[in-house]
C-alpha cells in the first residue's frame, strides 16, 4: 500500500477532512487531469529542452515513484501512514502531481516555482485560494538551496485543521531525491547512442542505480550501483551550472551524487521528528559484466555525521543574518555603547 492508496481509503472518514467537500474525489479528478493532459507533455518537453539536454524521466511513472518513496519513508517504527492526516495527504499528493510540471513553462530553470500555473489552469479543482497557496509552496520547495523548506511555516491551520507545511515539503523533497533509480533512464536510447552527449552521464547514472531505498527501520538510505566495464572506463562530458564543461568518470559522479544525497538527508532531518530521520548513507558499487561476472572488487562506503559539529563560518553576524541588525547596524558591543552614550 502507498500513501495514495491509504488516502483513498479515507474518503468517507469525516474527521480527516474539513466539512463541505470530498477531497478524495477532488484529488482523483485533478490526478486524472494531470495524467491525461500534463504529464505526457512534461515528458515531451523534458526529452528535448535543447540540443544538449535530454532529461531523465519526468512522466507519470516518476510521480508514482515519488509517491512510493514517500510511502517507504513513512514506514518508520511507531510512525505509520496515519502520522499524516487525510487533509495533509490531499495537500501533499497534489503537490507531488505538480512538482515537475513547471518544466513545460520554464524548462529546467525555475520549474519548481512555475508549477503553480497548473493549479490556476485547472478550474475543476475545488479548493480554496489558501489551499492552492500551500500546495504551490510545498511543491516549489522540492528543489533549491535557499532554504525553501525553512521559509515555510512549521504548523498552521487551514479550514480549521492542523497542517504542517515543513513536514510535507520535506517528505516530497526527499521522496523526489530517492526516485532516481534505473527506471528513470532512457536505456533503449542509450543503447542506440541517441542521448545528447551532455545528458548521457545522467542517464547512465540512473541506469546503473539499481537500488535507492530509504530503510526507516534503521534510519539508513541504501544506494546500490551495478556498473559494467564500458561505463566504468568511459569519459563523460558534463555541463556545469556556470556553463563550463568538464570530463567526468561515472565513479566520480557517483561520489558527488552520494554527497548530495547525504546533504539532502541532513536538510530533511531538520524538519521531521526523530523517528523519521536518516543518519547514514550506505553506498555499494558493484563492477559487473553483463553476464554477472565481477571484473573488479566492489567499492563500499558509508556517509554519516562524525566528530564535533562544524559551521561554515564563525562570524555570528553571518549566521544570525538580520536577527542581529537594528536600523541597518550590527548589534556589536561598540554599537550598543554608542547608543547608550547618547
Amino acid at each position: 500500500m502507498t500513501i495514495q492508496d491509504y488516502f483513498y481509503s479515507l474518503e468517507y472518514e469525516d474527521d480527516q477532512f474539513s466539512s463541505g467537500g470530498n477531497y478524495v474525489a477532488n484529488y482523483k479528478a485533478f490526478k486524472d487531469f494531470m495524467d491525461q493532459e500534463i504529464h505526457p507533455e512534461i515528458k515531451t518537453v523534458t526529452s528535448r529542452l535543447n540540443d544538449e539536454i535530454y532529461l531523465n524521466d519526468h512522466s507519470t511513472r516518476h510521480v508514482e515513484m515519488v509517491i512510493l518513496k514517500i510511502s517507504q519513508i513513512l514506514e518508520a517504527p511507531d510512525i505509520g501512514f496515519n502520522y499524516v492526516s487525510g487533509y495533509e495527504y490531499f495537500l501533499l499528493l497534489s503537490a507531488v502531481q505538480i512538482h515537475d510540471a513547471g518544466h513545460i513553462i520554464n524548462g529546467r530553470d525555475g520549474h519548481a516555482e512555475a508549477g503553480k500555473k497548473f493549479l490556476e489552469y485547472y478550474n475543476g479543482y475545488s479548493i480554496s485560494s489558501i489551499e492552492r497557496k500551500i500546495i504551490m509552496r510545498i511543491a516549489a520547495a522540492h528543489s533549491g538551496k535557499h532554504d525553501p523548506i525553512g521559509n515555510l511555516e512549521n504548523s498552521t491551520l487551514l479550514s480549521g485543521l492542523k497542517v504542517r507545511p515543513r513536514l510535507l515539503a520535506s517528505l516530497l523533497r526527499l521522496g523526489d531525491e530517492l526516485a532516481d533509480e534505473s527506471s528513470r533512464a532512457s536505456s533503449y536510447l542509450l543503447d542506440l547512442d541517441k542521448i545528447p552527449e551532455y545528458s548521457r552521464l545522467f542517464h547512465v547514472f540512473s541506469r546503473c542505480l539499481d537500488t535507492y531505498r530509504a530503510d526507516s527501520q534503521s534510519g539508513t538510505i541504501y544506494m546500490l550501483f551495478c556498473v559494467n566495464k564500458h561505463y566504468a572506463t568511459e569519459v563523460f562530458k558534463k555541463k556545469n551550472k556556470d556553463n563550463s564543461y568538464e570530463d567526468v568518470y561515472l565513479i566520480d559522479e557517483i561520489y558527488t551524487r552520494s554527497v548530495k544525497a547525504f546533504t539532502e538527508c541532513l536538510y530533511y532531518n531538520r524538519f521531521v521528528p526523530e523517528k523519521l530521520r536518516f543518519r547514514t548513507i550506505n553506498v555499494t558499487i558493484e563492477f559487473l559484466e553483463n553476464n554477472g561476472e565481477e571484473y573488479l572488487d566492489r567499492i563500499s562506503y558509508r556517509l554519516e555525521e562524525k566528530g564535533y559539529p562544524q559551521v561554515i563560518t564563525e562570524d555570528i553576524f553571518a549566521l544570525a543574518e538580520t536577527q542581529l541588525l537594528r536600523n541597518g547596524n550590527r548589534l556589536t558591543g561598540e554599537y550598543i555603547k554608542s547608543i547608550l552614550s547618547v
